[in-house]
């Protein structure tokens, strides 16, 4: 399993059973029937593997998650076999192919439609899949002038150095004007356009990838929000 899988993994271990788990859920609960005496995050989890309670604690979640973090964090964490076994599938010659799921995932689960008809984990899935496939490529490169000068590969072509500079443009604006800190921006452009991982940067902030897949999306969700990105 991908080194972003374990940490998630390892990161759940000290969430899910602790006293702000079980709070948590007796207040989710008290407004969503699906997830009725259930007692921590563990035991939703394990409601979602019951096929006749799966699609209504996901429907709960996802209704949360645009506002309540841990909410979208358990959803995440319920769809986390489904994401490994979409990058065996999807993306078994791309080593980073895990972690850009898991990054697709979240974002999809924090604005997904709660009014949109299906089961929730096959539509998160199918977008996250069709996604994927579509930015196959959007990896691409660090600090601002090693972005710009340094093409991360020989065989890179000129159209992909004109879309480099114009990200690197745009960041660049973004952040003089204040709209996106220094720090993300570099961020983004580290993992979005010279192709170093979330688990470097993990590794290097001493932190897990999913805290830097998270601070991502926030920044390009501000950024979109700014039509800066698409």
């Amino acid at each position: 399993m991908a080194r972003v899988a374990q940490d998630l993994d390892r990161e759940w271990d000290r969430i899910a059973t602790g006293p702000l788990a079980r709070r948590t859920v007796i207040r989710w609960a008290n407004t969503h029937e699906a997830l009725a005496g259930l007692v921590d995050l563990d035991d939703v989890l394990a409601a979602r593997r019951d096929a006749g309670r799966a699609d209504p604690v996901l429907r709960a979640l996802v209704t949360m998650a645009a506002d309540d973090d841990l909410a979208a964090r358990t959803l995440l964490q319920a769809l986390l076999p489904g994401l490994v076994h979409l990058a065996r599938t999807t993306g078994n010659d791309d080593h980073n192919a895990v972690e850009e799921l898991i990054s697709i995932a979240w974002e999809r689960i924090r604005t997904y439609p709660v009014d949109r008809d299906g089961r929730v984990a096959g539509n998160v899935l199918l977008d996250v899949k069709k996604r994927y496939r579509a930015h196959r490529r959007i990896e691409a490169p660090g600090e601002w002038a090693e972005m710009v000068t340094d093409p991360p590969s020989s065989g890179w072509t000129p159209e992909d150095e004109v879309i480099s500079h114009s990200v690197f443009e745009q960041l660049r604006d973004a952040e003089l004007e204040g709209h996106v800190m220094p720090r993300a921006a570099s961020m983004i452009v580290r993992t979005r356009v010279h192709g170093e991982t979330l688990v470097e940067l993990a590794r290097e902030q001493g932190t897990t990838a999913a805290a830097i897949g998270q601070r991502r999306w926030r920044a390009e969700r501000r950024l979109r929000d700014l039509r800066l990105v698409g």
